[in-house]
Order: structure tokens, then C-alpha cells, then sequence
């Protein structure tokens, strides 16, 4: 069933053509000559807001490389006449959505046309506000949570799928996995919760039988939760939070004797979780769903990886293209709308279509992302099973 998915997202016609870094050379001028004002190169701020400490360094390192290795790509893109090369202005919120603000104005300050970030949804709703008044866009690789296109932003966009597809897919998943009583736990956070809904919607469309419990991220016992989860017997057990909390969970439970398929969204899909669980075998088998499309439908995903390896020495982490695609996107929208103005940009992102490492991409009426002529429900979402201290791909 799988290989069929891969083979629909194959079958969307997704071209790459991932733009070639122009190179700059320079010559000695002679001092008699007259300056030459054609040519002329600037520099162009284009803010990255995410993670670098914190519980989610691990995603923010990924996002960051990511656009290291982007900037690098895409500078020397000429827009009326003028080559700008690009460069970031890199912050960290350390994963606090209390934090996000103080970030969101920094690079106000700073003086950036655009804003690649942040890592997460609650980040996103804290900042969005300061970017909106400053009139900034903002595109994000990884918050997913659905209420952030809803929410009537005009400056907000996302190149990963939305929660209420992946939590419909994840949802549907335990089902076909011929679950019939299945807990749903979040960690109260705006992900989480979000995600946490739309799951429980699915189970319970689909006939299933639901718990639902909360935990709270930053929380290490979850003795409470293991008893009523224990007392209900399930077939699976979701967690809609992250990777830490995670591998507490899943070890406790394991502790307990719950004998029940672990899964969850793609909070939890960092390699990390096994130690977070006391060991890679308490998450043996667990399997998640993630927010952005199969990086083995991807036509410009080899070549990212082998850069991203080069740079870093490091497997390509969560939503590394994602974000990727999303300076991609800025840079596109420039060059569209043959400015560098950040209310240009934005008219400009709603209209153009771009090639990147996923594919060629749009943003919808809403700011989502979107794959002009192709799919756009749960068959894009794609499977993971951790095994080998791992997340493989399922095809």
C-alpha cells in the first residue's frame, strides 16, 4: 500500500530545478577608468527564527544547516537589475513560546525583509503578531498546527502539511492497524492539543474507542497517566507531543507492562527519543507520521543530502528541506515581483510557483503550501517505524 503512495507522490510530475549559486568574480580596475555602476552587488537580510537550545536543538540544527547550505545556493540572484547575495540573521527562542516575541523583534530591528521560522506552532502564534505589524512574511518549514492559516495573517505561509491532514492520516493509521481502543495524549501545548484533536476525530469517525489524557511538556513522571492508561487496556497509545516526553512515556508504559503499539506525529520523530526512553529497545517498533512529504518522492532530495552531509557530517534532520524550500520561496517571490520590498515579497508569495528540493511548490489562498496539479490529503503524509535506534521509512 505504501509503495503505491510513493509511486502517487512520484506520479505528481514534481520537477526540480534547484537554483545554481552565481559566481561572483572580481578584477582589478584601473584607476583611470570611470566607475561602472551596472553589476552592482548587494546584501540582502533575511531572518531565520528558530531553535538552537533548548529540547528541540536538534530540529532547530537541522533547520539552520539547512539554510546555511540554501543561502549559499541562492545568492546571486539578480532582482531589477541588482545581485543580492543573501545573508542570514540567525535566532534562537530556545524552543519557549514566551521567547518567540523578544526573537520577532530583534530581527524587526534588525532589519530583514523576510523570516524564515519559527520551529513551532506555539512560537508561531506568539511572534506572528510582530511580524504581521511590521509587515514582514514569514514562512515556516515545521509549525504545523492548523489554526495558524485560519487565523486571517496575511503574512504567514508554511511549506509543511498542516495537523488536521497528518492527524487524520495518523489517526487512520491505528485504525488500519485494526486498533478498536486507542489513548490520545498531548502535552497542552498548541501543537500537541491541535494535533491531539484531529486524531481523536479520525479514531472516533472511524469507530474506534478513545482516552484522552494530557500531559505537560517539560514533565518527567507520568505515573498518573500509565495507571488510567493501564486501567483502559488499549491496542495503541498516541502522544501528539515531542520527542522527549516521548521516550518517557513509552518507557514507563513499557515499565508497566502496557503491551500496546506506540505512536505519534512528527514530534517525535527524532533519533534522540531512544534516549529519552532509556534505550533505543523501549521504542523498538514505535511508528510516527511527519508533516511534510516523503523525502524518497523528492526529485531534489539526493543532492540536498549529499550537501547537507558535506556541511554538517550529519543525516539530513526533521524538516531540513522544508526549510529549505522556504528561502527558496523568498527568493522566488523577489525575483517575481522584481523587488526586494517585504509587502512585494508577500503579494508575490501567493502567486508564484517554485522549484526546490520537494518539488515544484505554490502557497494556496491561505498561505499553506501546495503542489500545483497534485494531491493535497492523506496520501501525501508519510510513514516511519523506529528500528535499529532509527526512524525508516515505510514505503
Amino acid at each position: 500500500m505504501w509503495s503505491e503512495r510513493a509511486r502517487k507522490f512520484l506520479a505528481l510530475g514534481l520537477t526540480v530545478a534547484l537554483v545554481a549559486t552565481l559566481g561572483l568574480s572580481g578584477c582589478a580596475r584601473d584607476e583611470t577608468e570611470e566607475p561602472d555602476d551596472t553589476g552592482a552587488t548587494e546584501t540582502i537580510k533575511i531572518g531565520v527564527h528558530t531553535s538552537l537550545t533548548g529540547g528541540l536543538a536538534d530540529y532547530g540544527f537541522a533547520a539552520a544547516e539547512a539554510l546555511k547550505i540554501a543561502a549559499e545556493d541562492l545568492s546571486g540572484f539578480e532582482v531589477d537589475g541588482v545581485t543580492y547575495d543573501i545573508e542570514l540573521v540567525i535566532k534562537d527562542d530556545k524552543g519557549e513560546p514566551a521567547e518567540a516575541p523578544i526573537v520577532a523583534q530583534q530581527l524587526v530591528d534588525e532589519g530583514v525583509v523576510a523570516v524564515i521560522g519559527t520551529l513551532t506552532s506555539g512560537a508561531a502564534n506568539a511572534a506572528l503578531p510582530i511580524y504581521q505589524a511590521a509587515g514582514i512574511p514569514m514562512i515556516s518549514g515545521s509549525a504545523t498546527a492548523p489554526d495558524l492559516t485560519e487565523q486571517g495573517f496575511e503574512n504567514f505561509f508554511r511549506t509543511c502539511l498542516r495537523d488536521d491532514i497528518q492527524g487524520a492520516a495518523l489517526g487512520e493509521w491505528a485504525l488500519e492497524l485494526g486498533a478498536e481502543k486507542v489513548v490520545v495524549m498531548d502535552d497542552r501545548g498548541d501543537y500537541a492539543v491541535a494535533l491531539a484533536n484531529e486524531v481523536e476525530e479520525a479514531v472516533d469517525a472511524g469507530g474506534g474507542e478513545v482516552l484522552r489524557q494530557e500531559g505537560q511538556e517539560g514533565e518527567v513522571d507520568f505515573s498518573a497517566q500509565v495507571s488510567n492508561i493501564s486501567a483502559f487496556g488499549p491496542d495503541v497509545v498516541i502522544f501528539t507531543g515531542y520527542h522527549r516526553e516521548a521516550g518517557l512515556l513509552f518507557k514507563q508504559l513499557t515499565e508497566a507492562g502496557v503491551e500496546a503499539q506506540f505512536m505519534g506525529g512528527d514530534g517525535i520523530k527524532s533519533d534522540l527519543i531512544g534516549e529519552g526512553a532509556g534505550g533505543a529497545e523501549n521504542v523498538e517498533g514505535a511508528l510516527c507520521t511527519f508533516g511534510g512529504f516523503a523525502q524518497e518522492g523528492m526529485p531534489g532530495f539526493e543532492e540536498f543530502a549529499a550537501k547537507f552531509r558535506d556541511a554538517t557530517g550529519e543525516e539530513v534532520g526533521p524538516y531540513a528541506e522544508n526549510n529549505y524550500d522556504a528561502l527558496g520561496a523568498v527568493v522566488a517571490a523577489m525575483e517575481s515581483a522584481g523587488s526586494t520590498d517585504s509587502a512585494d515579497i508577500i503579494s508575490a508569495l501567493f502567486e508564484v510557483e517554485f522549484d526546490g528540493v520537494m518539488g515544484t511548490l505554490a502557497f494556496d489562498e491561505k498561505g499553506d503550501v501546495s503542489v500545483p496539479g497534485g494531491g493535497s490529503g492523506t496520501e501525501l503524509v508519510p510513514r516511519f517505524e523506529y528500528t535499529g535506534g532509527t526512524w525508516v521509512y515505510m514505503p
